[in-house]
Order: C-alpha cells, then sequence, then structure tokens
C-alpha cells in the first residue's frame, strides 16, 4: 500500500470560504484500489503539494492572496501535522520545487509572477519565516485576457541541473536562475522565447532535451538545451491532443510527465476540455509521435506515475483516479483521429483535487 497526499481547490472557486472541504487529503493506493480518503488539514486552496526527497515532509502551497507555504510532518501513524508555515510575498502560488539536494524549495507565484526562495534545514523545514530572496519578472503577452503580465507558472531543474527554470505563462519565456550555495539563485535572464501567445505552463526534461506544454496555444513543444550557452531553441511541435474538446466552453493543457516503458519512453500529457490524457512515442532521440488519447474525467489537472499506476487529480469530476501503468503503455494507436479510449480504473471521492503526490 502507499500513501498518497492531495492538494486541492475550494469547490466553489479560488477566493471561496475556508471550510468547504478544501484543504490536503489523505488516501491509500493498492493494486487496482483507491481507499480511505480523508481530509487531514483546512486550508485555503492548497493547490499544489510536493515532498522532500528523503524525509516524511510535506510542502503545500496555497494559491491565494496573499499566498502562504505550510510545511506538514507526517508521522509513522500517517497523521500529517503543520510544523511550519511561510508567508510568502505576491499571490496565488501555484508550484513548488523542491531543490534536487533538499537545500532549497522554489515556488512560483503565478498571480504576480515571483519566483520565491526558502532555503531548508537539514530536518527539512524553513530556514526561517521568511524567503531568503523574492525574484521578480516584468512583461507581458498578446493574451490580455491571460497574459497581462508576469505568471511564473511552474519550476524545473535545467538538464545539467545547474540552473532552476521557470515557465512563465504571462511572457511566453523560460527564464534562468543559476544555483548556488546553500541553493540559493542568481536572474541569468532567458534561457528561450516561444512563440507570442504560447503560454508555457509545465516541462519535462528528458537529456537534453525539453518538452513544454503551452497552455494558450494547446502545443507541445521540444527544446533543445545547449549547456554552453544555458540557452533553448525550439526544434519540434505538435497538438497537445487531437481529441475533441468535451466539456467547458475553453480548452486547458495541463501537466507533462515522461514514463520508461518496455518499449521505449512515453510521454503524457493531461488536457483539460478534451478531457483526456495524450500519449506520445518518444524515439530514442527524443522525437515525439502522437499514439492516442484516453478518458480521464472532468478536467484533469496534475498526475503522477506510482506504483504502476497513473494517478490523476480529476478536479472538476471531484475525484482521484488511478489507471494500471501498463494499459496505458498498451494502448494502439488511435483508430480514427481525434478518438478517446476508455481505460478501467479505480477512483476515490476528493473534493476538487489538483495535485497528487506519493510519500
Amino acid at each position: 500500500m502507499t500513501t498518497l497526499w492531495v492538494g486541492t481547490y475550494p469547490a466553489a472557486g479560488l477566493g471561496a470560504p475556508v471550510g468547504h472541504g478544501e484543504g490536503v487529503w489523505r488516501l491509500s493506493l493498492q493494486p487496482g484500489r483507491l481507499d480511505h480518503a480523508i481530509q487531514v488539514t483546512t486550508q485555503a486552496a492548497p493547490s499544489f503539494v510536493a515532498r522532500h526527497p528523503a524525509l516524511p515532509v510535506l510542502y503545500a502551497v496555497e494559491e491565494a492572496e496573499p499566498t502562504a507555504l505550510s510545511v506538514l510532518a507526517v508521522g509513522a501513524d500517517e497523521a500529517a501535522h503543520e510544523v511550519a508555515r511561510v508567508e510568502l510575498v505576491g499571490a496565488y502560488g501555484c508550484h513548488v520545487l523542491v531543490a534536487p539536494d533538499a537545500s532549497a524549495l522554489y515556488v512560483c507565484n503565478y498571480g504576480t509572477g515571483e519566483l520565491v526562495v526558502l532555503r531548508l534545514t537539514r530536518e527539512g523545514f524553513p530556514l526561517s519565516d521568511r524567503p531568503q530572496q523574492i525574484w521578480t519578472h516584468a512583461g507581458s503577452g498578446p493574451r490580455t485576457d491571460r497574459q497581462e503580465s508576469s505568471h511564473a507558472h511552474s519550476a524545473c531543474m535545467s538538464p545539467d541541473g545547474t540552473r532552476v527554470l521557470v515557465a512563465d505563462l504571462g511572457t511566453d519565456e523560460i527564464r534562468r536562475y543559476r544555483v548556488g550555495e546553500g541553493g540559493l539563485l542568481s536572474d541569468e535572464g532567458i534561457a528561450a522565447t516561444l512563440p507570442a501567445g504560447s503560454g508555457p505552463r509545465h516541462m519535462a526534461i528528458r537529456g537534453e532535451l525539453l518538452y513544454v506544454v503551452c497552455e494558450l496555444d494547446h502545443r507541445l513543444r521540444t527544446l533543445r538545451w545547449d549547456r554552453q550557452s544555458a540557452t533553448a531553441e525550439v526544434i519540434a511541435e505538435q497538438p497537445t491532443t487531437l481529441a475533441p474538446q468535451r466539456t467547458g466552453d475553453t480548452t486547458c493543457d495541463a501537466h507533462v510527465a515522461l514514463v520508461a516503458g518496455r518499449n521505449g519512453d512515453v510521454l503524457l500529457v493531461s488536457v483539460r476540455g478534451a478531457d483526456v490524457i495524450s500519449v506520445f512515442d518518444v524515439a530514442p532521440e527524443g522525437e515525439l509521435s502522437y499514439r492516442c488519447a484516453f478518458d480521464v474525467g472532468h478536467w484533469p489537472r496534475y498526475f503522477a506515475v506510482v506504483d504502476e499506476s497513473v494517478v490523476v487529480a480529476v478536479e472538476r469530476g471531484h475525484e482521484v483516479r488511478a489507471y494500471g501503468l501498463d494499459s496505458v503503455l498498451a494502448l494502439s494507436p488511435e483508430s480514427e483521429s481525434g478518438a478517446v479510449a476508455t481505460l478501467d480504473y479505480a477512483a476515490a471521492q476528493v473534493t476538487s483535487p489538483a495535485c497528487v503526490v506519493a510519500l
């Protein structure tokens, strides 16, 4: 059995009063089953949860104004207790990256565009009750409804591990920060500029390649990293899915992750509105080939591959779903353009899930 921790939104939407199911939830994953879903904290929209790489510590960022980071220690009884809380500058924090050596946390504020740096102790707790660094960014894009200013959406380590890269949906840029002692950063400007109005959201790394999901123009872009210049250039692009929109009035691409399959790597992309996860085969040299898409419920956000399962946070369906990884990897190429496959799954009811992590 594996314990999963789920961050959520309010059922009534961002800004709704606390106390209607939003908080961090816990549930158990077993082969073919999701059980014992229970809310363990009450917080204002802890929409993203990350884990310490070696210790039973969780980091939940509240997508609120002002935003805050809650640090949860998980005991042997799998109870979670808040051991620290840091009020962050800015609004609507939406992503947390833990440094590979656990020296620091890097929090992206979607609302106000900052990258916030919190140093950690050896016990995995914040070094102080305030951030050590706050990196701001200016700019905008052509989409006046979504790109009126900088919107830092996620962060990842560069292919060579020397920089933190930030996908800025508001400015169509991949920002670049060199990692120094203790996880502190120095601003090195822009690593890549994507097409205007593309809206880069989440990234996955494979060797010297970055796979970037662009939420606003619904494209999946492949970028090649150059170690000498610490820049990346777009070398390929394609639609995130061929499946049609099925719910809502817009399509919003969400998360991307690489999976090692028996016959080669596979890239998975969740797409809200089409309400699918798209499956791309990855050639040895990194080229992507669209295979198919499968139904994952109403408005899928973050997903994670855990214990041979693909676990999906289905926000508007108010459930977490688990699909067998073998079944996903065995999917056949689509029978006709835009076809949506269906797979068996286990489910647990959770209020507006947005993110899932195993600990």
